[in-house]
């Protein structure tokens, strides 16, 4: 079922990882209060929320959208002539590649708009655009939104797979330890995802209260979060977590200056209106929205920061240049690797994920550094087996 490549250690992958978090965790003396917080920072992608829901759409199946909504605002006539669309056509995702990128140079070079393009309508197809991908999310596997009376994201009747997951996070943040929390590991999480997967683990983790709003911080501090409770607008460090979107989300919406956190069910005429922060697939992705000018740097700081690494779920394409600069950044000088370990999950072949992370790490085989540990099945699965290894499944 799994597989390893490993340089300086043994064992299956989940053993390997349970040792890591073992060595760096004070639970091991209790009396040791001086020794550095450990960053295990988990880069999730899609399959990370396939991980969790199996009806989770990715990749292809998320950009893969009904023309609806576009047709809302832009007539069938206007859509073949811009764009070569009948009416009845879906948007595949190359074809949605080509379409961002033309709004984008639009949007860039005003000359070349065609006639009855300006600044309005091309926010009106944006738009249109974001909310058939939200509708497309919400109809594969409904988004878990905000539950506002609850004061938290609601967790009902999970499944298997779900309590898996839940308890292997419990026993990153909690160890053997329940009444002294704060260990040595702090998790922390990068995605390219724009759900809200992650942000429901963290809020029910611990059962008497939410802790995700007050302990998590999202590379900017929003001025509001919009039927939320408060919030922690500066943080202390040795209780912060991380969950920094690299894509946006579909709760991040601009104002003025400032961003508001909005995990409320919106319709699509309110998403025109107010459009999420996410960057669509496209053949020059466009990132100028000055939200990844704040997250961005804080990626990379997390990054350099970080002594575990743990991929879930992304194949790391070669023409995905921006996320492989992202992971340089964790061993960007080989020297920077020593003592540092990738633990890359996901179906696949174990030489094919080495030879990915050897492209973005050159010098990782001739100095043994940083360490990878590679498992060749789904993040739900390698969860299992570390509660196994625990004892604690069930």
């Amino acid at each position: 079922m799994s597989s390893t490549t490993t340089m300086s250690s043994s064992g299956a992958p989940a053993e390997v990882f349970l040792r890591h978090v073992e060595q760096f965790s004070y639970r091991r003396n209790r009396s040791d209060r001086a020794r550095a917080l450990t960053n295990v920072t988990f880069f999730a992608g899609a399959g990370f929320s396939k991980a969790w829901d199996s009806k989770a759409p990715i990749g292809c199946e998320l950009f893969t959208l009904d023309t609806k909504l576009i047709r809302d605002v832009a007539d069938a006539g206007s859509l073949a002539r811009m764009f070569g669309l009948d009416a009845s056509d879906r948007i595949t995702p190359e074809t949605l590649r080509q379409i961002v990128y033309q709004l984008d140079m639009y949007d860039r070079f005003p000359d070349v708009r065609p006639r009855y393009l300006d600044e309005q309508n091309l926010r009106m197809f944006r738009g249109a655009l974001r909310a058939a991908v939200l509708d497309r999310y919400d109809r594969a596997t409904r988004l878990n939104y905000f539950d506002g009376a609850a004061g938290r994201f609601p967790l009902v009747s999970p499944s298997a797979r779900q309590r898996d997951i839940m308890a292997f996070f419990r026993h990153l943040r909690l160890g053997s330890v329940p009444e002294d929390p704060w260990e040595g590991v702090r998790t922390h999480f990068i995605t390219t995802n724009y759900d809200y997967v992650i942000e429901t683990i963290l809020d029910n983790l611990t059962p008497d209260a939410p802790r995700l709003f007050f302990h998590t911080y999202r590379g900017f501090t929003p001025v509001q979060i919009a039927g939320g409770p408060g919030f922690a607008p500066v943080h202390e460090h040795w209780q912060v977590q991380h969950l920094l979107k690299i894509n946006g989300g579909f709760e991040i919406l601009r104002r003025g200056h400032g961003y508001v956190l909005d995990y409320g069910k919106r319709d699509a005429r309110a998403i025109m209106a107010d459009l999420p922060v996410v960057t669509l697939a496209s053949r020059e992705q466009d990132y100028s929205d000055p939200y990844f000018a704040m997250v961005f740097p804080k990626v990379v700081r997390l990054m350099r920061d970080s002594t575990i690494l743990v991929i879930v779920g992304y194949s790391l394409p070669s023409d995905d240049a921006l996320i492989r600069f992202f992971l340089r950044q964790f061993a960007e000088e080989p020297e920077d690797g020593l003592g540092k370990v990738i633990f890359y999950l996901g179906p696949g072949d174990a030489e094919e994920k080495r030879q990915t992370i050897a492209e973005v790490f050159p010098a990782m085989e001739r100095m043994e550094a940083p360490q990878l540990v590679t498992y060749d099945s789904g993040f739900d699965q390698f969860a299992q087996e570390c509660l196994d290894l625990l004892g604690r499944r069930g």
